[in-house]
């Protein structure tokens, strides 16, 4: 009994001190050394990178190329800095950069991104520190370095860095890769181009890291993140269309001749530019490397398999994301700081289902009703555009009475229909048209006759006119053989001579009269004339104000009564048609504040002259035009223009036509008219 008691006082002494070795909140693993502090300083022509370290630490020193660097590893060192890039941009040095992998223990990396090689040094200081020393090349030494081919990577690391030999320069012994030690593929560096983020994973602050990843991803809009969707849709619907195969001759020479100044239309990218060289990798270790690079969280569908083989440098990284999405049918959805990757056909069928679920709540909510009363709108008129904002459900009703909408619908649909009424029921802009009509009509005519008799007679024979064309009203006193005397006006009897030609004016107004008479001869000759000008101006000016868009009338005038006859025994109707002068205007007002005018002017007058039974003709003119006027400005409508030329010639056979003698025997009548409308149409906006 009193032995067990020995042994366990010791097995409890023991276990008390294997607990006081152990520092309180640690764990099996932790790193015997921590980064503290990294800085830089600038020298004559050189550059020193000065690590700060607390404990024991075997730095490991390696370059590369693709861009040139310089690597310092400090395995089983954690990172207990939070500054994890420091521009230089000075004697070749572009940035240095400081992170950490994710192993247990971890390596902590201090990356010197150089311009182009150059010589090198790492030494101890004094107090501990490391002191890694870069060296500007010069000139000549610039221009004979060149650079060694990259090693190939293996297929197992999603990203390889490409490691060359720097002339005169201290090489890192060769280790052999023991279990978790750090290798290239650990850290999330996938050779950035030019100031790419910290390529090890930075313990720091990861959440911050990721949000601002998240924030530039996210910058995108709707229009970039969904065409790569629907190209992949476009690509499967055209994947039975046989694509064209292009020698690679052709395509080098088209991309010559286009040149580096074309840029294809697509989504902007600004992700870090990317170097990647993959062969036969697995989907998912891509988009692992995807999640490094950007700090987004990243999810695969169940669904998401195969392997990737893709070549490419200097690519920024979402770009390089669309084009594996675009490649394998998959596509993406971003929520936070979460990017969801999946197969088209899963989210097709997610978006259906989301679809179908809305239906189904919409269809299961109360319906509730609302009325909202118009003050500007009339309801009849945007009840139909009401109509189509409203869920299968919902039904609208237009109250006229009192000018109101009534709603019964979802809830949902409520918001959509208030904030349409509250743009449709504004006040709407009022227009002033101001009309000037002028209405001139000219008038010519001229009538010119003669009448001409003669006669000669010598007892026995005679020759002269014939009464048939008419007598002469002039009376000769006394006889002569071959004449007939009739009485004259004043009561007398004398001889009248009857005319060779009877072509005297219509309605003269002037005359000349020529008479010789003796015993044997009698001439008579007589010129009629008549010529009437005129001249008519009509002018009206209305006013009239309407609303935007909505239509303007004046018109004046007269309506003609038509009588139709009797038929089948009834009596005769009358039917009242209009002969006016009408002018419609329709007002838009646009954005800039001119006026778009839609006009159309007509002009009815009857013509009593010509008429069909008893019912006078309507001479109708008429035009139609849409114009763009400045507010205050006019335009003009002119061009309706009436014109009637008549000439009516009547003359004695053959003689007629003798020149200047003719016109003894031809009787000339010349009539001309000429009706013209002109409108001057002037808008104003009225300022309410």
């Amino acid at each position: 009994m009193r032995k067990q008691l020995l042994n366990t006082i010791l097995l409890f002494t023991m276990l008390g001190l294997a607990a006081s070795a152990q520092t309180p909140g640690t764990k099996p693993g932790t790193p015997a050394s921590q980064l503290r502090h990294v800085s830089v300083v600038r020298g004559a022509d050189q550059i020193r990178v000065e690590i700060s370290a607390q404990g024991a630490v075997t730095p490991t020193v390696s370059t590369a190329d693709s861009p040139a660097r310089v690597i310092v590893d400090l395995p089983d060192t954690s990172m207990e800095t939070r500054l994890s890039r420091i521009p230089v941009g000075s004697d070749g040095v572009k940035a240095v950069r400081v992170g950490v992998d994710g192993h247990h223990p971890p390596t902590t990396r201090v990356v010197v991104d150089l311009e182009q090689a150059c010589h090198y040094e790492l030494n101890t200081a004094s107090d501990g520190n490391l002191v890694l020393t870069l060296h500007a090349p010069k000139p000549t030494e610039a221009a004979k370095a060149v650079p060694a081919a990259p090693q190939a990577a293996p297929a197992s690391n999603v990203a390889a860095a490409a490691v060359s030999s720097v002339p005169n320069a201290p090489t890192a012994k060769a280790e052999p890769t023991r279990a978790g030690s750090p290798s290239s593929s650990d850290f999330v560096f996938v050779e950035p181009s030019y100031q790419a983020k910290t390529a090890l994973q930075d313990t720091s602050d990861p959440a911050a890291r990721a949000e601002d990843a998240a924030a530039k991803f996210a910058d995108k809009t709707a229009a970039e993140l969904l065409p790569v969707n629907q190209h992949a849709a476009q690509s499967a619907d055209s994947s039975s269309t046989t694509p064209t195969i292009q020698p690679a001759v052709n395509l080098a020479a088209e991309q010559k001749a286009k040149g580096p100044q074309t840029v294809a239309p697509g989504p902007k990218y600004t992700g870090e530019p990317i170097s990647v060289n993959l062969k036969d990798v697995d989907l998912k270790d891509f988009f692992r490397l995807i999640h490094e690079i950007s700090g987004l969280n990243v999810v695969l569908d169940p669904d998401v398999h195969g392997t990737l083989t893709i070549v490419l440098d200097d690519v920024p990284w979402d770009q390089a994301l669309d084009i594996v999405l675009k490649n394998n049918d998959l596509a993406r959805e971003l929520e936070g700081n979460v990017l969801r990757i999946a197969t088209l056909d899963t989210l097709k069928k997610e978006a259906d289902s989301r679809r179908a679920q809305m239906e189904a709540e919409a269809l299961a909510v109360d319906k509730v009703s609302i009325t909202r009363f118009l003050s500007y709108a009339h309801a009849k008129d945007v009840l139909l555009t009401v109509k189509k904002f409203l869920s299968t459900r919902g039904d609208v009703v237009a109250d006229d009475r009192t000018n109101a909408i009534i709603v019964n619908d979802i809830p949902n649909v409520i918001p959509v229909i208030d904030k349409l009424l509250t743009e449709l029921d504004r006040k709407t802009q009022e227009v002033e048209i101001e009309a000037r009509v002028v209405a001139a009509t000219r008038t010519f005519a001229r009538d010119i006759g003669t009448q001409f008799g003669f006669g000669w007679g010598n007892g026995h024979s005679a020759i002269g006119g014939a009464s048939a064309a008419g007598t002469s009203p002039t009376t000769v006193t006394g006889g002569a053989p071959g004449y007939i005397t009739i009485p004259s006006s004043n009561g007398t009897t004398g001889n009248t001579i009857p005319l060779f030609s009877n072509l005297g004016s219509t309605q003269p107004s002037s005359g000349l009269t020529f008479l010789n008479a003796s015993n044997t001869v009698r001439i008579d000759a007589i010129l009629s004339m008549a010529e009437s000008r005129g001249l008519l101006k009509v002018l009206s000016r209305p006013r009239v104000v309407t609303q935007n868009n909505i239509q303007a009338l004046v018109k004046q005038g007269v309506r003609v009564p038509i009588v139709t006859q009797a038929q089948l025994g009834g009596p005769p109707t009358v039917t009242y048609v209009d002969a006016f002068l009408r002018l419609t205007v329709t007002p838009q007002i646009t954005s800039e504040n001119t006026i778009f005018l839609n006009v159309d002017v007509e002009n009815t007058t009857p013509n009593f002259g010509q008429e069909v039974q008893g019912n006078p003709e309507l001479i109708t003119q008429q035009a139609t035009t849409q114009v763009l006027v400045t507010d205050g400005g006019t335009v003009v409508i002119g061009g309706v223009i009436q014109t009637q030329n008549s000439l009516q010639v009547d003359q004695v056979p053959l003689l007629g036509s003798i020149p200047v003698l003719g016109n003894l025997f031809k009787h000339v009548q010349v009539s001309t008219s000429n009706q013209e409308l002109i409108f001057f149409i002037t808008p104003r906006i009225i300022q309410t």
